[in-house]
């Protein structure tokens, strides 16, 4: 109970209110439904005595401003029940019969007490003076006794058969009722945020003031009516409200928020009784109205006017004040404790005013600079004002100048920056002098440095980034072109396979190596040349006063250097990489120069990588051609074209066509004919194979379905490449064109290469396994040409072997060819598998690989590739030439 009276626990708070307001409401409810006696009069009395005792329970320890109305509110309830008390005895059970109008005194004292202690909450909750205060109680008490005598003066004393005693307590039962209804109604209206508390005191007092009437006005009213549960549900309320954790004081709004909210309920309050008493006036006007009731209307509504007038204009004057007060309490608060100086200075530049963030801002108090003209003491304790004097003293009025300088060191040897501002306001009455503001910005200027370098330098390495580079390339030129005589390199060097090392060993490896590879390249330029990081494992070296030779040396010494083995924590490592060489002797740009050495590093690659090249300007008409190769190679299926062509595939024994090999060819609008061999890497280092292989492997399935002979007909030859075979939709898409196709999988014969085999034999073997297990056959083209395929050969899921071209050349006269030939027949006769000899061009090489047992061939001595209206004119030229004997394409 300690934590739920002094407010401590909230929660205990809450369910104790909770708890009592749900009892009260089943008592209240149960009473409704006993039938009037003795019991249910007792229940009523337990309601009635509960309702101060629990509230006392609950403001017992409470200490906030409001605590003195809540207990006079207590107070009076206590009262009342004393008043219910003394009924149930005297008059319910019967002990001293008529004594009804000596215990409604005791109510009336009681409903007194009540709305005491209503208009001291008010008042503690009101930010207005008591005395504005009061003229709320005064408004509320005209329109009360208005009200009450307009339309309870027939039924109180008309009658004229009540007592003196009876008529007091009825007539100011009555008018207490209504004031302590708009007292409620006042608190309602005035609180701010959440109004459950006040809410629960209006509801009760509506209640009330319902019954009282009731009880009043109806002849028929006896003790234990319906109407009593009125008056105990007034009680449950009462007791909920001050339960309610919520009904503690607010916190204070500021002086002016507070009055002008003072002003708008005062108006809302009185616009409400001054418009009962127009509605009450309009209702009664057409029936005859006694003198004395008029005389009452006009002297309240005057009244109400008046004070009225003197509120609002009483408000006014504390807003005024209020306002004043405010300013000059918020000027000085926010000077004081703003980080930001303040400073005025006479027109001679005599200090009067500093805040005392100063001290905070140069270590030396304001004390101290007050009484000194300002020029001489900022020259004292603080640096880079060197022409202070010369701004300020053409500073017209009304102008301000500003300066970032710098405090001399602190006691903890830490200087500060600050922006110092001087403002001209000679001609301001109110100033009459010089305003100098100081901010602190220490922190602003130390962030810009560290973004200005974090902007030029890479993060990784602290190496100056691509923009610095630019700029020192571009500073460069423009010293060149004031000396014609100065020449510049720049180098580019990119570490070679180095994916492979953030893929195996991972990313913080692969950091650490290029921090690595930074450290060796700044070490193995000269002093004045310049280091950069481009991005991702390609640096670059501006190398200053520097011809072609001494550049091409620099390079490869950079290179040697890296290739020295560079301990890291996973290990020694030895860094290859390759480099592209660009000098210049002015006329160009940093663009062009990266650029250029760009093409000429790249040219390192395909040579072999680890190597520096010299750019050459033939290098970047090549390059030039191969982008705008790559640009029109992206639109090229697009605009259809593409157009494949068709070499036939023989069989030596028969000399019939058993297959046919697709080859694409690019029909450039403007270049012609383009090779494969220019047009296929671009379009594997682009992305753009898988499309084309996917067209070229439909557009041949195509074809190929229209030649006659069913089964028996000729099989065609796609290649696959690389990107083609390691594309997870490899199966779905071969099957997908067979089934749309209504091509047989046996005719079909995919052809990949060695180096395919090699770079992915796992994945390579699960794709031709699932290709071979669905009837397709698979060739490996340019055979004996890569590496270690006689290891792989019976590993993978091949059933044909191509001879290359190059061992078919000159087989005849050539013994090293023979060898290699016949090796390779063997193997594959070896191994179930057929093999296929390419290029061939000469009588000679043809009876040569009849000599050796190869049984199928192709090449130029049989036909070149041909046009799809060619191949079926050959197709009808062998239906001809041969008999109708039954064949197959290929064995197996």
């Amino acid at each position: 109970m300690g934590n739920l009276t002094n407010g401590g626990d909230s929660v205990k708070r809450v369910r104790f209110h909770r708890g009592y307001v749900m009892a009260g409401l089943v008592a209240c409810a149960l009473y409704l439904a006993l039938p009037s006696s003795h019991a249910s009069r007792a229940l009523f009395l337990v309601v009635a005595v509960t309702t101060p005792l629990v509230s006392a329970v609950a403001l017992i320890g409470q200490r906030s401003p409001e605590r003195f109305g809540w207990w006079l509110l207590t107070a009076g309830f206590g009262v009342a029940a004393v008043g219910e008390i003394i009924d149930y005895f005297f008059v319910t059970l019967a002990w001293s019969p008529g004594l009804e109008p000596e215990i409604n005194v005791i109510f009336l004292a009681a409903y007194i007490v009540e709305l005491w202690g209503l208009m001291s909450v008010f008042h503690a909750r009101s930010e207005s003076s008591r005395q504005l205060g009061w003229f709320d109680a005064v408004v509320v008490g005209i329109g009360v006794f208005t009200i009450v005598w307009s339309t309870m003066y027939e039924a109180i004393f008309g009658t004229g058969r009540a007592s003196p005693l009876d008529l007091l307590t009825r007539f100011g039962g009555a008018v207490l009722d209504v004031a302590l209804v708009v007292t409620a109604l006042r608190l309602v209206i005035g609180r701010r945020g959440r109004r459950t508390g006040a809410g629960l005191l209006l509801g009760a007092f509506v209640l009330q003031m319902t019954g009282d009437d009731i009880a009043a006005l109806w002849n028929g009213y006896r003790p234990g009516e319906w109407v009593d549960t009125l008056w105990a549900l007034s009680y449950v309320l009462v007791a909920g409200a001050v339960t309610h954790p919520g009904r503690d004081a607010e916190r204070r709004a500021a002086p002016t928020r507070a009055a002008h909210r003072e002003i708008r309920d005062t108006l809302v309050m009185q616009a409400c009784v001054m418009g009962v008493l127009a509605v009450m006036v309009v209702v009664q006007i057409g029936s005859s109205v006694p003198a004395v009731t008029l005389a009452v209307w006009g002297v309240a509504w005057l009244a109400l006017l008046i004070v009225t007038r003197m509120r609002v204009y009483g408000l006014l004057k504390l807003v005024e004040q209020a306002s004043a007060t405010e300013s000059e309490r918020r000027l000085t608060a926010m000077v004081a404790s703003s980080d930001d100086v303040i400073g005025l200075a006479d027109p001679d530049g005599t200090i009067s005013y500093l805040s005392p963030s100063i001290e905070r801002l140069t270590g030396v108090p304001a004390s101290e600079w007050i009484g000194q003209r300002f020029d001489i003491a900022l020259a004292r304790h603080v640096t880079g004002l060197d022409d202070f004097l010369a701004r300020s003293a053409h500073q017209a009025a009304g102008q301000q100048a500003t300066w970032e300088c710098t405090t001399h060191p602190h006691a903890d040897g830490v200087a500060r920056t600050m922006q110092l501002t001087l403002a001209n306001e000679l001609e301001t009455p109110e100033v009459n002098g010089w305003v100098i503001t100081a901010h602190d910005v220490t922190d602003q200027a130390r962030l810009t440095s560290e973004l200005r370098h974090q902007s030029l330098h890479d993060m990784l390495t602290g190496l100056p980034n691509r923009g610095l580079l630019f700029d020192r390339i571009q500073h460069s030129l423009d010293r060149m072109s004031r000396a014609p005589d100065a020449r510049i390199a720049v180098v580019l060097v990119d570490i070679d396979d180095f994916k492979a090392v953030n893929d195996s060993l991972g990313h913080t490896t692969g950091d650490e190596l290029l921090r690595a590879v930074a450290d060796r390249l700044k070490s193995a330029v000269r002093q004045g040349d310049t280091v950069a990081r481009l991005g991702g494992d390609e640096f670059a070296l501006l190398l200053e006063d520097t011809d072609e030779h001494d550049a091409m040396i620099l390079a490869n010494r950079a290179l040697e250097s890296l290739a020295l083995p560079v301990h890291i924590a996973t290990g020694d490592f030895a860094v290859r990489a390759s480099a592209g060489v660009v000098c210049h002797g002015g006329g160009s740009d940093p663009v062009e120069l990266l650029r250029s050495a760009d093409i000429a590093m790249y040219a390192s690659k395909r040579d072999g990588k680890s190597k520096v090249t010299l750019f050459q300007e033939h290098m970047h008409m090549a390059a030039r051609e191969q982008l705008e190769l790559r640009m029109d190679l992206s639109t090229a299926l697009e605009r259809d074209e593409f157009v494949l062509v068709y070499q036939p595939i023989l069989d030596t024994h028969t000399q019939r066509i058993c297959g046919v090999e697709a080859l694409l060819r690019w029909h450039h609008p403007q270049r012609g004919m383009v090779s494969p061999a220019d047009f296929i890497p671009i379009a594997e280092q682009s992305g753009h194979i898988r499309s084309i292989g996917a067209w070229v492997l439909e557009a041949a399935c195509i074809e190929a379905a229209t030649w006659s002979g069913g089964t028996s007909a000729p099989y065609i030859s796609v290649n696959v490449s690389a990107p083609q075979l390691t594309d997870p939709q490899f199966v779905s898409i071969v099957l997908g064109v067979l089934e749309r196709t209504q091509l047989p999988p046996r005719r079909l014969l995919l052809e990949i290469t060695e180096s395919m085999l090699i770079d992915d034999s796992d994945h390579a073997s699960a794709v031709l396994a699932r290709l071979r297990e669905l009837g397709i056959r698979i060739a490996i083209d340019d055979f004996g040409t890569g590496y270690s395929s006689l290891s792989y050969l019976r590993q993978l899921s091949v059933d044909v072997v191509k001879i290359d071209q190059s061992f078919v050349r000159d087989l005849g006269s050539n013994a090293d060819h023979q060898a290699l030939t016949r090796t390779i027949l063997a193997l594959a006769d070896g191994l179930d598998m057929t093999a296929i000899a390419e290029g061939v061009e000469t009588d000679r090489e043809y009876a040569e690989l009849s000599r050796l047992g190869c049984s199928y061939a192709q090449g130029f001595l049989f036909s070149r590739p041909v046009s799809p209206d060619a191949l079926h004119h050959l197709f009808e030229d062998q239906v001809r030439s041969v008999d109708d004997r039954e064949w197959s394409p290929l064995p197996g």
